[in-house]
């Protein structure tokens, strides 16, 4: 379905987009929504093999996310995607997760640029490439969370990764979803098993390519007044800041299930 810069698909949670919960992962719900972004491209004819024959691919920079509940196997669910504002260099675009009953279960702000995929470089959005989606053109997109940096005497784990090649996208980078379980991964399952994820504000700052060894750290969880807890993150290697980010949990015991 389509209204101009809005897309919806809906889609059934399966099993191996799940964790031993039985709630979809994080890596997996940006999957499925950046899906519909793409389909929705396909349908205005601008989609990733009109963008990769003029050399160009579509990047998310930034991303915001509020959590209200995890979809659960088998749930059946609504994507939606909205291309809502941009100007020469950025675009800002939303994304929604519904229940069958209409009611928000997650919300996503992005910030994506346009990578000259020959010379690794962020270029001008060329026009035609939006024009379809009629959303707002502005001076100034909306701003997001920036995360919070921490540096080596902050973090207090680490974790090793080697980049495969199954974790490369057609921009011949590590898809966004894999710097998802990194950060995750690296505080351990008895935290992961406790917790739920409600609040997300991650920035992407350099490229992690085939083969390169990324290191994940994180903070200590810190006890917020409301109950929930904060973990900061960063990717980095070879001298190099990937990724940081700020996540937000709640105990899983206080997980909204409506």
């Amino acid at each position: 379905m389509t209204d101009q810069n809005r897309y919806e698909e809906t889609h059934k949670i399966e099993y191996y987009e799940t964790d031993l919960t039985g709630k979809a992962t994080l890596s997996m719900l940006i999957n499925m929504l950046v899906l519909v972004s793409y389909d929705q491209a396909d349908h205005f004819g601008v989609g990733t093999d009109y963008m990769l024959d003029q050399g160009y691919g579509w990047v998310i920079a930034q991303y915001e996310m509020t959590i209200k509940r995890f979809p659960r196997d088998h749930e059946k669910v609504h994507l939606i995607t909205e291309a809502t504002s941009n100007n020469r260099y950025f675009a800002y675009r939303q994304f929604f997760l519904k229940d069958e009953q209409g009611n928000e279960l997650v919300h996503i702000d992005t910030i994506c640029v346009v990578m000259d995929l020959a010379a690794r470089k962020m270029v001008a959005i060329p026009n035609d490439a939006v024009a379809p989606y009629h959303s707002e053109v502005v001076k100034r997109i909306p701003r997001l969370t920036r995360p919070t940096t921490i540096d080596d005497s902050e973090a207090t784990t680490r974790k090793d990764y080697r980049v495969r090649y199954f974790d490369l996208d057609t921009n011949h980078h590590v898809n966004n979803s894999h710097y998802f379980d990194w950060m995750m991964d690296a505080l351990g399952e008895e935290f992961l098993t406790a917790h739920e994820l409600c609040h997300l504000a991650i920035r992407f700052e350099n490229e992690v390519r085939y083969g390169h060894v990324v290191h994940s750290d994180a903070t200590n969880p810190t006890q917020n007044d409301d109950g929930t807890v904060t973990t900061h993150h960063r990717i980095s290697g070879d001298n190099e800041r990937y990724a940081e980010a700020t996540l937000t949990w709640r105990p899983l015991s206080a997980s909204t299930t409506e």
